[in-house]
């Protein structure tokens, strides 16, 4: 049956989830995994998704966190599920590899993969209609504000 992910997390819940990353092979007292534990983590979930899927969250991790999942960082996107808002923040903020404040448009490549796995209804967009649409102080790139901005308006008006 597994878990109803359509519905928030109780304290409860967050504490098994917690024990599930705590369990995973390479969990370490730095209190982070690898990314190799992505299907181990999300089988432990209950988090049912496709092996592409799963392939496109490994490689977020992986270049977003250089392969590291620290539990601070896990649960900030397990506590974003279900509040749209903090996770186009979390997601944004995540996919700023360089950490300048900016997506460039090779975050913005991997950005897009994950938006399109989590939201279905979204098709890609190419980099030059995202700078277009986001820049909105047209200084000609994109801030993590103006991403969350984007990203807010068109998973979600």
């Amino acid at each position: 049956m597994g878990r109803d992910w359509t519905k928030p997390l109780s304290e409860t819940d967050m504490e098994e989830l917690i024990c599930v990353f705590k369990s995973m092979p390479t969990y370490n007292e730095g209190g982070w995994v690898t990314s190799n534990d992505v299907l181990a983590l999300c089988h432990g979930m209950e988090y049912h998704r496709t092996s592409e899927e799963l392939a496109l969250y490994k490689a977020y991790w992986d270049k977003a966190f250089d392969g590291i999942i620290s539990i601070d960082n896990y649960k900030k996107v397990i506590e974003a599920t279900h509040n749209s808002a903090k996770w186009t923040k979390t997601l944004a903020e995540g996919c700023d590899k360089d950490g300048n404040g900016f997506i460039s448009q090779e975050e913005f490549g991997h950005l897009m993969k994950m938006v399109v796995v989590n939201e279905r209804k979204v098709e890609p967009i190419p980099w030059e209609e995202f700078l277009a649409e986001a820049d909105t102080d047209h200084d000609g790139r994109v801030s993590i504000v103006e991403c969350t901005n984007w990203l807010d308006n068109h998973l979600n008006g």
